[in-house]
């Protein structure tokens, strides 16, 4: 029941009060227009309102004379021309337009006329409804909680929590700050706290209302615009007081007349409620909450009318999923149907103050009734015409929610209830079974194997979607669908080996909705070869496919080679330009890193890598032996380089010694291209003994100061190159320094192990030429217009 001062109280118990009502209609600018003065005229006729337990939404319609005197004045909103429908700006701005909010306020004095402090709001609402076409015009409306029936939920967005939960009344916070503009609708209150957590859910596509509606449904209360005193209209989630609710007013025969109806019915009786769910506490073998009922009996029911049996059937993913919740909806529902209810209507002078819900007193008439009855009111028509206002009462037992919408969840899953009453499910229609988890793919000849974890809360997922792509980062797709099976596990024998692919796995529900894809996972078939045996053997004195001629896959490199740097297909790709076989490596684009297989060798011994290769000029190839050791990890590289001259293919073979620790050696190839359009083409890649490898001529040397070759007539750089003995020979002629200083220096692997002086022709004659350990060479005597390398030659250390 509505507030009521000391004053009001006393009008409406004396009796011979006179109602007055007032209409307001908001402009744009949120000034309100009075329909009872303005333009200087009082245009009201009538107005009703009608709210009932049954629909959770109050309507009102209000009657208004639709012409002025002479016809200039017209509330008809498609009248341009009409002061009524201009603006406090002179603008066009139709006064009853939908969308407007308008209000009914009401007062009840002791036959004075109202005053200005006096108004009571009875009712808000927006305009739904305009109807201009005879005399009297009418315009209606749903009351202020229209905005959650008018909001759609576009987007399906998760909501509670599957752990802790979170409370009711917080997700409903939630599901309006998330769809309802700010400001459009009431504020929301929740008296009294509910005491029911949610555990996690997806809301589905449907109204703001029917969802908020849906949930209260739940415990067994609503929700429904009510005035909070002192702060205005809000949308109230609250519960009935089905018991000790107290009478809040009394009528008599004296102001209701005769009664308009007084029956009893059996049709809405029912003594036995089984309440049928899915306990989340309780779970099966295979991980899934079991099967239960509850039951709530009223045995007083039952011993006078008989058992009168009715189900609830929660659904699989209903937030109804534990033993107390469960008994908590059945206890509501015998509380609300279990009793043969009277049903009365009585006809009264309005009373402005009374709410759906509140405990009426009607008194005794000795006709219909011979004793008072105090029932709750379930149903309130107002209306005020040609001076009259009355309000019929339409009442029903004690306090409880619609019995109408319990009947519409007898004996069917609650998701196929009204969508008043729709279990809120914990994965909405659409939107399917949440991703599975923790998936573990196994590597098998050809194929692999895929074990995952179905999700251990959301809807019931009845089987799992396989999706494949060589591509990271795919979206599933008809195209990327592989197998389909309701198992946890997948086995695929028939991919293409060495070829890199990614999985995710979806689930479905039994309606065929899917939802959402699982984490992705990197999945490399294998085939059967030496290296998957052993991986580290050397099977070969050199690396497996060391011509580049096997390869599994067009989008992956040869096999037993691997791209450390760059892209496979842009910086490195395949060309048909080989020395041997059909297949060569071509560098090209970004500078790229390519590696080859490990395999065995022992400390101390020399190997040597022997390439074939040619590129653009001044495009380098730096190639290397990479060491490795116990665990394979690396230990250090002996580095060689080609730089190319656009030159046909030509030979590189150089050694190195390796290093103490090393049990593993793979090939580096590394291209350095220094511009855009060059290309660095490379074969036949091969890693052997060092021991009887006749060396190719080095790179010109590294020179000192003023130094360089003589290319004078004809003749090539100055250079030097190491034969099968492992001994090294000088070639050429050098110029521009001076006697004394440092001339050049040898390449590593190159260097004497003493100090080695060696006679030499000069530009003058004899010469002396001094090499020291560490490579250096220097002119020590003779001419240094030009000298002679040719035969100086040692055994390197």
């Amino acid at each position: 029941m509505r507030q009521l001062s000391q004053q009001e109280q006393a009008t409406l118990l004396a009796g011979n009060y006179g109602t007055h009502l007032r209409v307001r209609v908001h402009r744009t600018d949120a000034s309100t227009v009075d329909l009872a003065s303005f333009l200087g005229r009082d245009w009201m006729m009538g107005a009703t309102v009608s709210q009932s337990v049954d629909t959770p939404v109050a309507q009102a319609t209000v009657t208004v004379r639709r012409n002025g005197p002479g016809g200039v004045v017209s509330l008809s909103p498609l009248v341009g021309s009409s002061p009524a429908n201009r603006g406090p700006t002179g603008l066009l701005e139709p006064l009853l337009q939908e969308g407007r909010i308008f209000r009914l306020d009401v007062q009840c004095t002791p036959g004075t006329p109202p005053t200005p402090g006096g108004w009571r709001e009875a009712f808000i609402g927006r305009i739904d409804e305009v109807d201009a076409a005879a005399e009297e015009l009418t315009f209606s409306g749903r009351d202020l909680s229209s905005a959650f029936q008018d909001s759609f939920i576009e987007l399906e967005r998760n909501y509670g929590n599957a752990t802790v939960g979170v409370a009711v009344q917080d997700v409903m916070v939630s599901i309006i700050s998330d769809n309802v503009p700010n400001g459009f609708g009431p504020g929301f209150y929740c008296p009294v706290d509910p005491m029911w957590q949610l555990g996690r859910f997806t809301q589905q596509r449907q109204s703001v209302g029917e969802a908020l509606n849906a949930l209260a449904a739940q415990l067994g209360w609503e929700v429904r615009l009510r005035w909070r005193e002192g702060h205005g209209w809000y949308l109230y989630l609250q519960s009935p007081e089905r018991i000790g609710a107290s009478v809040v007013w009394t009528v008599g025969p004296d102001e209701y007349g005769e009664l308009g109806q007084v029956r009893r019915s059996l049709e809405h009786i029912r003594n036995a409620v089984e309440v049928v769910y899915w306990d989340r506490n309780d779970l099966d073998a295979t991980g899934m909450p079991k099967r239960k009922t509850v039951i709530s009996l009223n045995p007083t029911s039952i011993a006078t009318v008989g058992r009168r049996f009715m189900q609830v059937a929660e659904a699989s993913t209903s937030n109804i999923n534990t033993a107390v919740e469960a008994q908590r909806l059945a206890d509501v529902a015998i509380a609300d149907l279990s009793d043969s209810a009277l049903e009365v209507e009585v006809e009264v002078p309005y009373l402005w103050h009374l709410e759906i819900h509140d405990v009426l007193r009607v008194l005794p008439d000795g006709v219909s009734l011979s004793e008072a009855q105090e029932l709750a009111i379930v149903g309130l028509d107002c209306s005020f015409a040609e001076g009259v206002a009355k309000t019929t009462v339409k009442l029903c037992g004690r306090p409880a929610t619609s019995r109408v919408e319990w009947m519409a969840r007898e004996a069917v899953p609650s998701t196929n209830a009204s969508a008043a009453v729709r279990s809120i499910q914990p994965q909405a229609k659409m939107l399917g079974p949440d991703a599975p988890t923790e998936l573990a793919p196994t590597s098998t000849v050809n194929g692999f194997a895929l074990s995952f974890k179905p999700p251990a809360a959301g809807p019931a997922w009845d089987s799992f979607e396989l999706h494949l792509s060589t591509s990271a980062g795919f979206a599933p797709s008809n195209a990327t669908l592989k197998a389909a099976a309701s198992a946890t596990r997948f086995e695929v024998a028939d991919l293409v080996p060495g070829t890199k692919h990614y999985a995710v796995v979806r689930g479905r529900d039994a309606h065929g909705n899917v939802g959402p894809a699982s984490a992705q996972v990197e999945l490399a078939p294998r085939y059967v070869e030496p290296r998957l045996i052993t991986p580290m053997v050397n099977f070969a004195v050199a690396p497996l496919n060391y011509d580049f001629e096997a390869q599994a896959s067009p989008a992956t490199p040869p096999d037993n080679w691997i791209i450390e740097e760059g892209v496979w297909g842009v910086d490195v790709v395949v060309t048909s330009d080989a020395v041997s076989g059909s297949k060569a490596l071509q560098f090209q684009g970004s500078d790229a890193v390519v590696v080859s297989q490990a395999f065995s060798v022992r400390p101390g011994l020399r190997y040597s890598l022997d390439i074939f290769a040619k590129g653009s000029a001044a495009a380098l190839l730096i190639y290397a032996l990479e060491w490795l050791d116990a665990v394979g990890a690396p230990l250090s590289a002996t580095y060689f380089h080609a730089t190319f001259s656009n030159e046909p293919w030509r030979r590189h073979a150089y050694a190195g010694q390796s290093p103490e620790g090393a049990r593993f050696v793979r090939a580096r190839l590394q291209s350095v291209l220094g511009a855009t359009g060059r290309t660095i083409q490379v074969d036949s890649v091969q890693i052997d003994l060092a021991e009887l490898v006749q060396e190719g001529a080095r790179s010109p040397f590294i020179f000192h100061g003023n130094w360089e070759s003589d290319t004078s007539d004809g003749r090539g750089p100055a250079t030097h190159y190491k034969d099968s003995s492992g001994r090294v020979h000088l070639e050429g002629r050098i110029t521009g320094g001076t006697v004394g200083s440092d001339a050049l220096t040898l390449y590593p692997g190159c260097y004497p192990p003493y100090t080695r002086d060696f006679g030499v022709a000069t530009a003058t004659g004899y010469g002396r030429v001094t090499v020291s350990p560490s490579g250096t060479v220097v002119l020590a005597s003779g001419s240094p217009t030009w000298v002679s390398l040719n035969g100086i030659s040692f055994r390197a250390r």
